[in-house]
């Protein structure tokens, strides 16, 4: 079925939404987030703020909005909205972000400031999609989710003044994730997971979480200007970049014993 565009309401400043009957509020406070972020982000990054259009879904709706792209996204269920996230999609005829007005339980509690972060997360897609260089052909799938993170993580930051990670709760729900085992290391790390066709949105979720903590890390050593400094090396074309490979770019942009640095994390 079409999305029932008739039944929505529209708002043009700063940024054009449509939102359904009694989301005024929340509509002008996700208009006006966006908002700053595009502004930094485009600064950050030295790109221009992607088109689209922001949608706003009642929950009854959900299944009608705009489909996300299976191919756009490497994590479990992929193949359409069926969770109520915010993402952003590209349909070649128009892009949109779609927000939900209700959050899945997965996000544990539904606070402002992590609808916040999940919108800086799909506004960092957006720029990065929007990008002309090339991507690496294959390439592991941490090199591409950090910089997600670490956007997300950096915006919420300048604009909420958050402190320390966003999903405090489910951090410390998932506390077992960061405890090292014999070896050194959590049993799951960044540069060691990936996902497959029966990894589960609670996997993934927990990789997400690792993810938070390393951009959370980062942001604490070094500058935000790492991550377009990493983009310069890594958007060509390469065929083939390994997981050392990524960390040797990476570390290289942190500076001296950036690569030790990263070695160093126990959850890395």
């Amino acid at each position: 079925m079409p999305f029932p565009y008739e039944r929505y309401k529209t708002l043009t400043a700063p940024l054009k939404i449509s939102y359904p009957a009694g989301e005024e509020a929340r509509a002008r406070w996700v208009s006006r987030t966006i908002d700053r972020a595009n502004e930094l982000l485009a600064q950050l990054l030295g790109r221009p703020v992607p088109k689209m259009e922001i949608l706003l879904v009642a929950s009854a709706d959900w299944e009608e909005a705009p489909q996300e792209l299976a191919e756009d996204f490497a994590e479990p269920g992929a193949n359409g909205p069926v969770k109520p996230l915010p993402y952003w999609t590209d349909d070649m005829q128009s892009s949109y972000l779609v927000i939900p007005t209700e959050l899945d339980p997965i996000v544990g509690e539904p606070t402002q400031e992590k609808l916040a972060f999940l919108l800086y997360h799909e506004l960092i897609r957006a720029f990065l999609e929007n990008d002309p260089r090339p991507w690496p052909e294959e390439y592991p799938l941490w090199a591409d989710e950090w910089q997600l993170q670490f956007a997300a993580v950096w915006l919420s930051q300048q604009i909420n003044g958050q402190q320390g990670v966003v999903n405090k709760d489910l951090h410390e729900q998932y506390a077992e994730i960061f405890e090292p085992e014999e070896d050194g290391k959590t049993p799951i790390t960044v540069r060691g997971f990936d996902w497959y066709d029966d990894t589960s949105p609670e996997d993934y979720l927990c990789f997400d979480l690792l993810l938070e903590q390393f951009a959370t890390d980062l942001l604490k050593h070094y500058s935000p200007d790492v991550l377009p400094r990493f983009l310069a090396l890594y958007r060509k074309d390469y065929s083939v970049l390994l997981s050392d490979d990524v960390t040797e770019m990476l570390g290289s942009v942190l500076g001296p014993g950036g690569v030790e640095w990263l070695d160093g994390l126990v959850y890395f």
